[in-house]
């Protein structure tokens, strides 16, 4: 057979080599690529799946990847508290997309020295899925640096993500302080309380996963619609800690639920990780 001959041949097989092989020559659990958050730049070499309940269709399951720059260790790939205590503390760097079928929702983000989890909308991303095998899920993800509520975020990463294994109990994990000093709390019976007063401590409550005082500040007048010194409603802060009780009594204490951490980012969005709260707030009409 001539070269000429030869030549169309040997590419229509190359082609199809590269059609029929997976995205990335690693294994499944792998990433290679990076992320960068207000200039700092994390490989990431590691990709593990799960799934959450969809947030509009309880009977549909959506697909958690998280990717990370170091493996988790003993966190769960579906902890997303855990994750963010730990990427703030700069132990880890996480991008958690979530995927409704081959549809990217958003992809949460979380850093060090960053409070609870970035979300960031899907369509920012040029999301490439790819052929994977069983319990796994694979493709690229890039952005383009987008600004997010006072931060800049941009990715390049390739994924083979593996089947995380099943989230074992919490573990009780001392949050850290924040960055204000907050004021002392007044003694129950005060009738002069400034519900804004409240707010810090409410976060503060919410942060150290101590849902019986971020009630009880509730009770005693705490703002519904407070916002930390960053902005964020302490309603976002109950979403983004998953505490359904938290959620429902600011629900109760008329919590807007219109506020939108970006366009079309609304509440709902939020709730993704908290498929409690999420029932809680289509329950009062949150969209």
């Amino acid at each position: 057979m001539t070269t000429r001959r030869l030549q169309p041949c040997l590419l229509s097989l190359a082609i199809a080599a590269l059609l029929a092989s997976p995205l990335l020559a690693g294994q499944p659990g792998q990433a290679a690529g990076t992320a960068t958050a207000d200039g700092t730049t994390a490989t990431l070499a590691f990709a593990a799946s799960t799934t959450k309940e969809n947030l509009f269709d309880e009977s549909k399951k959506d697909t958690i990847v998280v990717l990370t720059d170091r493996a988790l260790g003993d966190a769960a790939a579906d902890d997303e508290v855990e994750l963010s205590l730990r990427a703030r503390r700069g132990e880890l760097f996480v991008l958690m997309l979530r995927l409704d079928g081959g549809k990217l929702v958003n992809v949460g983000v979380c850093h060090k020295g960053l409070s609870g989890i970035a979300l960031l909308p899907g369509a920012w991303f040029e999301y490439k899925p790819a052929r994977a095998g069983g319990g796994t899920a694979a493709g690229s993800l890039k952005l383009a640096t987008r600004e997010f509520d006072g931060h800049s975020y941009a990715c390049a990463v390739e994924f083979v993500a593996a089947a995380a294994a099943p989230a074992r109990p919490a573990a009780v994990e001392e949050a850290p302080a924040l960055v204000q000093p907050t004021p002392t709390l007044p003694p129950a019976t005060t009738s002069n309380l400034d519900p804004k007063s409240l707010t810090p401590l409410l976060v503060q409550a919410m942060m150290q996963k101590d849902e019986a005082e971020a009630l009880n500040l509730i009770k005693l007048g705490a703002d519904p619609n407070g916002r930390d010194q960053y902005g964020t409603p302490v309603l976002n802060w109950a979403v983004m800690m998953c505490q359904p009780a938290v959620v429902k009594a600011l629900v109760d204490a008329k919590a807007s639920l219109t506020y939108e951490r970006a366009p079309g980012m609304t509440i709902m969005q939020e709730a993704g990780a908290c498929p409690e709260a999420a029932k809680i707030l289509r329950a009062a009409g949150a969209r």
